[in-house]
């Protein structure tokens, strides 16, 4: 049972997921081809005897033959529609076996996406015969494009779930001092800027609150030693990260723009009362308004405040009943289905 998955940039909990279904599958051989990952997020990935990682760059754009290296695929995952190298390869195995475009644009209705879903779906039926996509925000993007609700598949994107829910379990809600975290990368896009800003301005209502911003970027360096309410820690391996989670009381990812965020789903299996923009996708399933956290709108500074001011004000056995809800809500996507959708497919 041979199983190729064909993707961009290799994500820890995307890499956990095909481990997990491996795992599952002992007869599964996988073979991985990745783009190596960018500076700002070296992931470091666990050796496993039947899961194979090579890098997109070895191989140029006409090299199917290399990329397949004499396996008959039983089932292929391609991530997206860009590299020509995997519609090629798409292309020669999707009226035999099959072949998953994974794909987590979100809808929006736009004008240029009324016209792009028109144009593309006859295309993407030529090298992929399902499509794979996160949640809720992306289903509409894959009815236009031409799939049949029996071949959308939903929950692409997984938690590490077992690594995360035994974090925080001994966490003190009535701690005396409490921190506020972020996880992601250090840039303006993912409201850095306008985060630290709207917590410095709650800073002196709320004394007890610190902040620890996690992730590597141009920002890092920008916000250090700033201010001693502010800890900066940069990049972090997930294996790094439990003692300090444990520690913490609330999560916040104010993105511009987040097609998932799985990093939501984490916090959520963490215990952790969430804020987040509506515009990520995780948002939908596992952000709920007044009961695990709230939303808020992204660009926003005075919208974010409200929303982790709203947060903050809680008290303690709310904040803690918050915590316990987000747990709940981040039982509905795991590895273990995920790589049981992998094993329906493969009869």
């Amino acid at each position: 049972m041979n199983c190729l998955f064909l993707c961009r940039r290799l994500a820890g909990y995307f890499h956990n997921c095909i481990r997990c279904f491996a795992e599952v599958e002992p007869r599964a051989q996988v073979r991985i081809v990745a783009h190596p990952n960018a500076d700002n997020a070296p992931f470091r990935f666990e050796e496993h005897s039947r899961i194979e990682i090579l890098s997109r760059n070895e191989f140029p754009d006409d090299s199917l033959d290399a990329v397949i290296g004499g396996i008959a695929p039983d089932f292929i995952y391609l991530a997206g529609w860009g590299d020509p190298l995997y519609r090629k390869i798409g292309r020669q195995f999707r009226s035999r076996i099959p072949v998953v475009m994974g794909m987590d644009n979100q809808w929006k209705g736009t004008a240029k996406q009324q016209v792009m879903s028109h144009l593309l779906w006859p295309w993407v039926h030529t090298f992929c015969n399902r499509i794979w996509i996160p949640g809720l925000y992306q289903y509409e993007y894959a009815r236009r494009l031409g799939f049949d609700r029996s071949r959308i598949l939903t929950g692409m994107y997984a938690a590490d779930c077992e690594r995360y829910w035994n974090i925080g379990e001994a966490r003190d809600f009535r701690s005396s001092t409490k921190k506020l975290l972020f996880i992601g990368n250090m840039w303006e896009d993912k409201g850095v800027v306008e985060l630290v800003d709207a917590f410095g301005e709650l800073a002196k209502t709320f004394p007890s609150w610190r902040f620890v911003l996690v992730g590597g970027g141009p920002l890092v360096e920008t916000y250090r030693n700033t201010s001693d309410r502010i800890d900066v820690l940069g990049f972090l391996q997930p294996g790094q990260m439990a003692e300090l989670i444990a520690g913490c009381h609330a999560f916040c990812l104010p993105s511009y723009h987040d097609a998932w965020a799985v990093v939501i789903h984490e916090a959520c299996c963490m215990g952790l009362p969430v804020v987040a923009t509506d515009v990520c996708g995780a948002a939908s399933a596992f952000v709920h308004e007044g009961y695990n956290g709230f939303q808020c709108a992204a660009r926003n500074k005075e919208s974010l405040q409200a929303a982790l001011q709203k947060l903050l004000s809680q008290p303690d056995d709310e904040l803690a009943e918050f915590g316990r809800r987000s747990r709940l809500l981040s039982g509905q996507i795991t590895p273990e289905a995920w790589a049981a959708k992998v094993s329906s497919l493969l009869g």
